[in-house]
């Protein structure tokens, strides 16, 4: 029976581990998409920079270049939200990952008692068939004396 307890944690921990392989994975991805997007927000503030510094040629031109540098804060303002949500998620995966690793904490320790349990059932057996091996040949011995 404890055998089985142990069969069913250790199961237990290796579907734990894999979840936690997962949201790792999740944690990776999420912060490789934001390491992007703020490379891409740093890339349009140079632009916006750049249209400001140009020289304006005629009003054509430069509403032109309002309207562009519009667009780009209104991109950069989108990326920003993106990195917002982005880093929501992490903190919700980051909180899936604590309760996930005090949950394997807690199943290698279920797992290291039932072993710990098996291992001294198994000596005691050892022994108990050790000592009635012994009072076996005890008994022949002194029957056997006896006899002569």
């Amino acid at each position: 029976m404890i055998r089985n307890l142990l069969t069913l944690t250790e199961r237990r921990f290796d579907r734990t581990l894999q979840e936690q392989v997962k949201v790792q994975s999740a944690i990776k991805v999420l912060e490789q998409q934001r390491t992007h997007l703020q490379l891409r927000m740093t890339t349009l503030e140079t632009q916006i920079i750049l249209f400001e510094q140009s020289a304006q040629l005629n009003k054509v031109s430069f509403w032109e270049r309002q309207r562009l540098k519009a667009a780009l804060l209104a991109e950069i303002a989108h990326l920003q939200y993106q990195i917002e949500s982005i880093g929501s998620e992490l903190i919700k995966y980051e909180q899936s990952r604590k309760q996930i690793v005090a949950r394997m904490v807690t199943l290698r320790n279920k797992c290291e008692k039932f072993r710990n349990y098996l291992k001294q059932q198994r000596l005691a057996r050892c022994l108990k068939l050790e000592r009635q091996q012994q009072n076996e040949i005890e008994e022949l011995s002194v029957y056997g004396n006896n006899e002569t």
